[in-house]
C-alpha cells in the first residue's frame, strides 16, 4: 500500500526540462571556450546529437503535460529554439508566449518570443523583423570575422517593441554591432551582443 501511494503521488511527467535546458547552455558554454579548431567537431559529435535528444524528450513533455511553470516554459522554448525545423522555431515562439503570460516579467521569456519568429521567418526564406539573428563573415579589412545581420527588414517593428522585448532600438543594434567588429576575440563579439559589456 505504502508503495502504491509513492508511485500515485509521482509527479505527472517524468522529464526534467530545467535540468534539460541547463545541459543545452552548458553545452553551448562550453563551446565557446574551444580553440577554433575544434569547433566544427564539438558541434557535430556533441552538441547537434545532444540538441536532437533534448528536443525530442521536450516534444513528448509538451503532448504529455500542460502545467507548466513560466520558467519550465521558457526552458522548453529554448531548447525548441536549437532545432532545425520551422516548426521547432514555431513552436518556441508559442512556448516562450505561454511563458510569458502566466508571468509578464519574465524578460527572457519576451526576449525569445522575438528570437524565435525572427529564427523562423528566416527559416521559411522571410526577412526578420526583431533583428536577432546573426552570420559572421571576414570584416572588409580581412583581418578578423565580424558579425552582422542578414535579411533584416528594419521597417518591420518599431523601437518601442523591440524595447518591450528586450531588444535594442535600432541605432542601439548599430552602434553594438560597430562596437563589435573593433573586437578580434570572438567570445568577447559575443559578450558584447548578449551582455553589453
Amino acid at each position: 500500500m505504502f508503495i502504491a501511494l509513492i508511485l500515485w503521488a509521482a509527479p505527472v511527467y517524468a522529464i526534467d526540462v530545467l535540468a534539460l535546458y541547463k545541459d543545452d547552455q552548458a553545452v553551448r558554454t562550453h563551446l565557446r571556450t574551444l580553440p577554433k579548431n575544434e569547433v566544427k567537431e564539438y558541434i557535430t559529435q556533441v552538441m547537434l546529437p545532444g540538441d536532437q535528444v533534448r528536443l525530442e524528450q521536450v516534444e513528448q513533455l509538451i503532448k504529455t503535460t500542460e502545467n507548466l511553470s513560466s520558467e519550465e516554459y521558457f526552458a522548453a522554448a529554448m531548447i525548441m529554439q536549437h532545432g532545425s525545423d520551422p516548426a521547432h522555431y514555431k513552436m518556441a515562439m508559442e512556448l516562450s508566449q505561454k511563458a510569458r503570460a502566466l508571468d509578464p516579467s519574465n524578460k527572457n521569456a519576451s526576449w525569445l518570443s522575438c528570437a524565435a519568429e525572427d529564427r523562423h521567418l528566416q527559416k521559411i526564406d522571410q526577412p526578420q523583423i526583431w533583428g536577432t539573428q546573426l552570420y559572421r563573415k571576414m570584416n572588409a579589412e580581412g583581418t578578423h570575422e565580424i558579425y552582422y545581420l542578414e535579411n533584416f527588414d528594419k521597417n518591420a517593428r518599431s523601437d518601442e517593441q523591440r524595447v518591450q522585448c528586450g531588444i535594442p532600438t535600432l541605432a542601439g543594434i548599430e552602434a553594438k554591432l560597430e562596437k563589435m567588429a573593433t573586437l578580434t576575440d570572438r567570445n568577447k563579439q559575443y559578450r558584447l551582443w548578449k551582455t553589453g559589456t
